[in-house]
């Protein structure tokens, strides 16, 4: 699939929102609202990267980002939950200008990942660990398994994991999710599922005793190929920390566009 720079930048956008959109429609209590200029997915959870206020376009100017961040903190607050800010870098304007807007409304940044895709993925550096044991999510241990991992690489409560990916609503067939266990524990997971024609990757965590050690590009190339041969999309995207970018780009992806998450200070 070839796309030019700037339609990859909504590729990125799009893929983020509705793949958000749908984690919070799984939730008793969660909602996905359009605003001007903003997109609302909320899962009524406490857990706050759930619960995210997204930049849907470009802005015009510094005057209509300041607006449109008012504006996400008068819904976000309204929700009642712990919430993020999510904007796109290019669609920000001048980035010194965003974080001086953004910080004056008391907005601190939590999180600065890229969007990234790949049409293929390159072949496997070096074979699976044979240690390494990867079942499919489709029970307590393998959903609550998820959660943990999650929450312990971004020093979050644990409980909170179990709160959203450890619920069975989460879940169902669309979702391929993976965890890879090493001497019955488990140290890395991987979600990918079918957006908008593209393979959307998520959810993908380490244990940090257990990295650099092949697990998490081989749980996540699993999760990749099940749902590649489920719908027969190659396309993936995703968003990378700075953590994790070496690795998907040793895997294939490429750059493009930086996304920024805040939270109220």
């Amino acid at each position: 699939m070839s796309l030019s720079e700037d339609d990859e930048v909504v590729e990125s956008n799009k893929q983020c929102v509705e793949m958000w959109s749908a984690f919070a429609r799984r939730f008793p209590e969660g909602r996905v609202e359009h605003l001007p200029g903003l997109t609302a997915a909320l899962s009524g959870t406490a857990l706050s990267f759930q619960n995210v206020v997204f930049l849907s376009s470009p802005v015009r100017d510094a005057a209509d980002l300041a607006e449109r961040c008012r504006a996400a903190i008068e819904y976000g607050q309204k929700s009642g939950q712990p919430w993020l800010f999510s904007a796109c870098e290019a669609w920000a304007g001048d980035p010194a200008v965003m974080n001086e807007i953004l910080g004056s409304l008391g907005f601190k940044s939590v999180l600065v990942n890229t969007g990234m895709v790949a049409d293929e993925l390159l072949p496997p550096r070096r074979p699976m660990p044979g240690e390494l044991e990867i079942r499919r999510v489709s029970d307590q241990e393998t959903r609550n398994a998820v959660g943990d991992l999650t929450c312990l690489v971004y020093h979050l409560p644990m409980e909170l994991g179990r709160t959203t990916a450890g619920l069975e609503a989460f879940w169902d067939a669309s979702f391929h999710g993976y965890v890879g266990f090493v001497n019955g524990q488990p140290v890395s997971c991987s979600v990918t599922a079918p957006v908008d024609g593209r393979l959307y990757v998520s959810w993908v965590a380490t244990h940090p005793e257990h990295r650099r050690k092949g697990y998490a590009e081989a749980v996540m190339r699993r999760s990749i190929d099940v749902a590649a041969a489920a719908t027969g999309l190659r396309r993936t995207v995703l968003h990378a920390t700075e953590a994790g970018r070496p690795m998907y780009e040793a895997m294939g992806y490429r750059s493009v566009a930086p996304f920024c998450w805040y939270a109220l200070a």
